[in-house]
């Protein structure tokens, strides 16, 4: 079925999405390393993420204020600019301010909770509000149209026979929740949507179960039967979702009032508390964030409809990395906005902006890579990625923020780096290679110390199932050892008290003619070993 009449049939619901650690994909080369990093990182990514959609084409002047190129704003936007004094400085970086608005978000930033990211966009960007928001839920550029969106394409490699059999004892959970609209094409798969939607969060609990009646054997029979299914499944999935719900919280957070950005974060937080596996979750801001006139009050230029936007957003996501905090989940969620474009540098004569190209994104959470200057950067500074947009003294009508980063490679380091993909995998759901960005803590990718030498496992080549593990002393102490296969499937799991220093393992009638993995963990640390057996 095609987006636009499934979504017209389909605004009640929808169903799954994506595991730990998103799709695997068949492979001749058993040896890649970044396969076997995906296969070994999804079997315990348990990581959740948030995304907020800001519709309209969020200001990123505005919101971001490149401190360092006042004079040059000043010129192009005076009737909308504010005094600079009145703009929230970030710690260890000077070039760069937030909208006063944003107190909550840079209380994250000067705490290492927020990364910045400039200039996000794509090659010879798209104006339209429709066109430009299909990009960046397809993953696609300016001169390709597709049918599917950058997440479902890899949950249908994941869940090829979706919507059929599910849930299951595997995947009780839906694995995408969208609240707040209806289906979001970035959760569209090559056959159907593979989200759960809630569109009116209040109604989000009161779904009441039904029994197909019998369809006609028909072109709209067939139809009818599969939107029949899915409604079952929903069905199915709120009870999951009612009882995560349900589960009261420790020390509650308040949310702000009056604030349906907020609401829709804490039934996200409520459901994260309950233990809800769902990886993925999709909220929208309530407002528009289309611009073009009043953006600002003509008497105090921090006020206005944009103040009130960005307000919403930053109270809301103040509030939601506060109660992730006090229930201990912080370190396994991470949030990113986003806008189908930004605004041009020139303001217009209305106090507003007009549709623009690039604009900043960001990121929140306490896995971000924000500790120190940002390095493997052209321009390593505190918390952003990317310098001050480059502004022309005296900007025309026409001029638009320059492109300093592709938003695909930003989808390809959640990819990778967050959902534990493979590059191999986001190449395949992105249509091409995007180089990652160093949006996240280090310690989270595997990549540098994939192989630990410090533990010998032999032989290999084993040819009966026998191996041995060689620690580099005595070891006193538990050692969880598991056995995967090459696409991250668990085989074997083993827990040893060990008082010595080798430690032989019995695969013998587990195995094929084929290589697998072994995960160690060990002494607060994991360690992967490849192993043939033949």
């Amino acid at each position: 079925m095609k987006r636009r009449s499934f979504i017209k049939k389909t605004t009640f619901t929808s169903i799954p999405l994506l595991l730990k650690g998103i799709p695997v994909v068949a492979s001749s080369d058993l040896l890649s390393q970044s396969l076997e990093k995906m296969a070994l990182a999804a079997l315990n990514c348990d990581r959740i993420l948030v995304i907020i959609q800001q519709n309209g084409g969020n200001d990123g002047l505005n919101t971001i204020f490149p401190l360092d190129k006042w004079s040059n704003l000043v010129n192009a936007r005076a009737n909308i600019l504010m005094d600079p004094k009145q703009v929230l400085t970030l710690s260890d970086n000077p070039t760069t301010g937030l909208h006063p608005a944003m107190t909550e978000m840079k209380n994250l930033y000067d705490n290492g909770k927020m990364m910045i990211v400039q200039g996000v966009s794509y090659p010879n960007p798209i104006y339209s509000h429709f066109k430009a928001t299909d990009i960046w839920f397809t993953g696609s550029g300016s001169t390709k149209d597709l049918d599917t969106g950058w997440i479902g394409r890899a949950l249908d490699i994941k869940y090829p026979n979706f919507p059929n059999g599910y849930p299951t004892a595997e995947m009780p959970d839906p694995l995408a929740i969208q609240i707040g609209s209806t289906l979001p094409f970035s959760l569209q798969g090559p056959h159907i949507n593979m989200g759960y939607s809630a569109p009116d969060p209040n109604a989000l609990l009161n779904i009441i179960n039904g029994v197909a009646d019998p369809a006609p054997d028909s072109d709209y029979g067939h139809e009818l039967t599969f939107l029949r299914l899915m409604k079952d499944q929903s069905n199915e999935y709120i009870k999951v979702i009612q009882k995560a719900y349900n589960v009261p919280l420790t020390t509650p957070v308040i949310y702000p009032k009056n604030n349906k950005l907020a609401d829709q974060l804490k039934i996200v937080a409520k459901l994260i508390n309950g233990g809800l596996k769902s990886p993925i979750y999709i909220v929208n801001h309530p407002n528009s964030h289309d611009t073009h006139s009043a953006q600002v009050n003509t008497t105090d230029k921090t006020q206005g409809t944009q103040a009130t936007n960005l307000t919403l957003l930053s109270q809301a996501i103040g509030a939601f990395q506060q109660d992730l905090e006090t229930m201990g989940k912080s370190d396994s969620v991470s949030g990113m906005t986003f806008s189908e474009f930004g605004r041009r540098i020139k303001s217009n004569s209305s106090q507003g902006t007009d549709h623009g190209a690039a604009a900043p994104v960001l990121f929140f959470g306490s896995m971000l890579n924000t500790s120190s200057q940002v390095k493997k950067t052209m321009y390593p500074i505190t918390g952003m990625i990317g310098k001050s947009p480059n502004l022309p003294l005296n900007a025309g009508v026409s001029d638009q923020v320059e492109m300093q980063f592709d938003y695909r490679q930003l989808y390809t380091t959640v990819m990778q780096d967050w959902l534990c993909m493979s590059e191999a995998e986001a190449t395949q759901v992105l249509g091409t290679n995007f180089v990652k960005l160093p949006i996240f803590n280090a310690t989270l990718s595997s990549s540098e110390d994939f192989d630990d030498n410090s533990i010998i496992l032999f032989p290999n080549p084993s040819k009966d199932g026998m191996v041995t593990l060689r620690f580099p002393d005595i070891v006193k102490d538990y050692v969880s050892v598991s056995l995967l296969s090459i696409n991250g499937q668990l085989i074997k799991s083993e827990v040893f008290k060990l008082n010595q220093r080798e430690l032989k393992l019995d695969y013998s009638g587990h195995l094929q003619e084929s290589m697998y993995i072994i995960s160690i963990d060990w002494n607060g640390n994991r360690f992967y070993k490849k192993v043939l057996f033949n």
